[in-house]
């Protein structure tokens, strides 16, 4: 039986999916955990309730289910990383930062613990609600956002400045990242230009010491995972970029500006359509029109149709995903492959545990023969 339980297992294994985001803390407090936890959204909502001292108003502590418990248990496992308060009156941090960053390919930081759940815009609102909260007690508490290609600063509910997209941060841009290959990115490409702006404005931002809350949403790396595809150059040079900005301009800049104070750093993965794309194509690849485009790849070798993906740049778009190439001139084996290895896997193990089954059963008290029972003898 124990082959039978193996097979559930594997089972279980080949058709879930991993999806979970990784979470870095940086604080006063030095304490680390002795593993890397896992935990569900509703752990980490009461996490983040708990370090913005607002857990009294959590709803899971007036739920008495088993999801609620299991939450408290796991918050309470990793809120040994916050600092400390020196009394019961006194706050566990004077200022919090939450930078949520989607489209990571890989950890830019060790994580300190991990949360089931992919979705940047389902932190986003977790944490959006419970500023809202705390500014409805606290109407000269000032706060900064940044979303969007735009960074709010607030003082209770009163927008006292803003910071946008401006035509010299492109130059600002090279001349504070000159050593990284700052060549690559074009402000004429919508994602190189997303990504330019919202860099800049963050690092504008984080020269700004006043605010108590800091609230950062940065997509622009996934618009690069999706415009050039995870695997080239421009992306891998994107997120080093964007380590960068947190090592040395948004942690520091940040953690010294407050006695007491916790950056949580949510890394959510590469989107689902991020993770199949190819990249942008080459230069010789990208046709400026949708005639040029048809007649050069034979109609995208009618497995797809020409479609245009930024400026004066078309490009094959195949039917699906069994189609790649620059014509869709070629067919994708490898998940027909993975489909097919996979389950072969699981029908071996299948039959190996039913045989080990029926070998265990009849291996009983007379070599496992059932004997049929005889009638008693009549005259």
């Amino acid at each position: 039986m124990k082959l039978l339980s193996l097979t559930t297992v594997i089972a279980s294994v080949l058709t879930s999916v991993l999806a979970r985001s990784s979470v870095h803390l940086v604080s006063n407090n030095e304490k680390t955990l002795s593993s890397t936890p896992e935990i569900s959204l509703n752990a980490f909502s009461m996490f983040y309730s708990h370090m913005m001292d607002t857990a009294s108003e959590h709803p899971a502590l007036r739920l008495q289910n088993e999801n609620s418990i299991n939450s408290l248990k796991d918050t309470q496992d990793i809120a040994s990383l916050l600092p400390k308060a020196s009394n019961l009156f006194e706050k566990k941090v004077d200022g919090s930062m939450i930078v949520i960053v989607s489209g990571v390919e890989s950890d830019m930081f060790d994580a300190s613990f991990y949360v089931s759940d992919d979705k940047p815009e389902k932190y986003a609102s977790l944490v959006e609600a419970n500023v809202e909260d705390i500014i409805r007690n606290d109407e000269a508490l000032t706060v900064s956002t940044y979303k969007h290609q735009e960074a709010i600063i607030k003082v209770g509910s009163n927008v006292i400045s803003k910071i946008t997209h401006d035509e010299q941060m492109h130059e600002q841009f090279k001349f504070d990242f000159s050593g990284f290959n700052v060549d690559l990115f074009n402000m004429e490409n919508e994602a190189d230009n997303k990504f330019i702006t919202e860099i800049e404005i963050i690092r504008d931002l984080s020269q700004k010491n006043q605010d108590k809350i800091r609230i950062i949403e940065m997509d622009s790396l996934d618009l690069m995972g999706q415009a050039y595809g995870f695997e080239s150059s421009k992306y891998r040079e994107a997120q080093l970029i964007v380590k960068d900005l947190f090592e040395k301009i948004v942690i520091p800049n940040f953690q010294q500006s407050h006695s007491s104070v916790v950056s949580v750093f949510i890394m959510t993965p590469l989107s689902s359509t991020s993770k199949h794309k190819r990249g942008l194509p080459v230069e010789e690849t990208c046709y400026k029109t949708y005639d040029a485009c048809k007649n050069n790849t034979s109609n995208c070798s009618g497995n797809g149709q020409c479609a245009q993906i930024q400026e004066n740049c078309y490009t094959c778009a195949c039917k699906s995903s069994s189609y790649i190439g620059e014509s869709c001139q070629y067919i994708d084996a490898v998940g027909d492959f993975q489909l097919l290895f996979w389950t072969s896997v699981l029908l071996v193990v299948i039959t190996t545990s039913v045989v080990v089954c029926i070998y265990q059963s009849g291996n009983i008290v007379d070599g496992g023969i059932i004997m049929a029972q005889s009638l008693p003898k009549q005259d």
